[in-house]
């Protein structure tokens, strides 16, 4: 039986949209991972809104920290797919970072949000050990009045040791912080350490370090989180970020960033900051011409991106 040719036209026409959509994802996708911030979101604009998309979305402005513009495409990503406890995990993040670039009375609004979208997360897939950490950080933060609770982060502390016991160490060093008991906070964190000696958990360690001010076990800490990271990925980016905003050992933050600037990544790709975050490292030691580039080369893959426009205009 002969197809009628409208209804041929139709189906070709689908044909084609479906893989002109994947193929605008896929380009996107790679640019994403080279960090290519416009590419990427040039790609995006191909293609129908659709939650993979908008999540994509989230991850690049947020690599630039384009905090209205993450949070809306990530609320869109988890209206889109209510069961992913990722996209609400990604959605609790955004409204953090909202929250923390706003006012005492917006921040405050924002909170209930922020608890139900990582207690959403945490419920949609209780084996996300990314989303129960966050959800756990935020009980330690949080007051009470709002959600918060040491022993509500106690209790995601007994359900993370059968899924990392590395990241349930982590949150109980959280809570001692917390409960100002220093002495078991560096316990807990060296026996995350010891749990899972990766480079996330020397990050964790140096951070601990930093905000004890013992400046010349942090600085090791984050010194050692980069050796290990022989991938030279994000938490490589971090240690280097912690050197820079303690202004400790620029050489090796340096060396980290350049490393990170060199080295493929898996996911989105934060070499715009890299670049800037280079720029301010290479400013404040005076190399002025070298710094410009670095603010360049950021706009260069990210022309809106404030930070390197003020670095290179600074």
């Amino acid at each position: 039986m002969k197809v009628p040719l409208h209804k041929a036209a139709g189906v070709l026409l689908l044909i084609f949209s479906a893989g002109v959509c994947a193929q605008a994802m896929n380009a996107a996708r790679a640019a994403a991972r080279a960090g290519k911030v416009d590419t990427a979101l040039a790609e995006l604009d191909r293609m129908p809104a659709d939650a993979p998309a908008q999540s994509l979305r989230c991850s690049l402005y947020a690599s630039i920290d384009k905090v209205d513009d993450a949070l809306k495409a990530c609320d869109a990503a988890a209206t889109l797919a209510p069961a992913s406890s990722d996209a609400a995990l990604a959605l609790a993040r955004a409204l953090g970072a909202k929250a923390d670039r706003s006012g005492a009375i917006t921040g405050l609004r924002l909170v209930s949000k922020i608890r139900s979208a990582f207690e959403r997360a945490a419920q949609l897939d209780g084996t996300n050990v990314d989303a129960l950490s966050d959800l756990g950080e935020f009980y330690v933060e949080a007051p009470a009045m709002v959600g918060g609770g040491l022993d509500k982060a106690q209790a995601l502390v007994v359900r993370l040791q059968l899924l990392s016991p590395a990241r349930a160490h982590r949150l109980a060093a959280m809570v001692a912080t917390k409960r100002k008991d220093n002495a078991r906070a560096e316990q807990e964190y060296r026996a995350e350490l010891a749990a899972a000696p990766t480079p996330e958990a020397y990050v964790d360690l140096a951070r601990y370090y930093g905000s004890q001010k013992q400046w010349s076990a942090a600085t090791e800490q984050a010194r050692l989180a980069m050796d290990h990271d022989t991938q030279h990925g994000p938490d490589t980016l971090d240690a280097a970020t912690l050197l820079i905003g303690w202004q400790r050992d620029q050489p090796a933050a340096q060396a980290g960033l350049e490393s990170y600037l060199q080295s493929p990544q898996k996911d989105v790709a934060s070499y715009a900051k890299a670049h800037v975050l280079l720029g301010q490292s290479l400013s404040s030691a005076g190399d002025r011409s070298r710094a410009k580039q670095e603010f360049q080369a950021a706009l260069t893959l990210a022309h809106d991106y404030m930070a390197a426009k003020q670095g290179l205009n600074g």
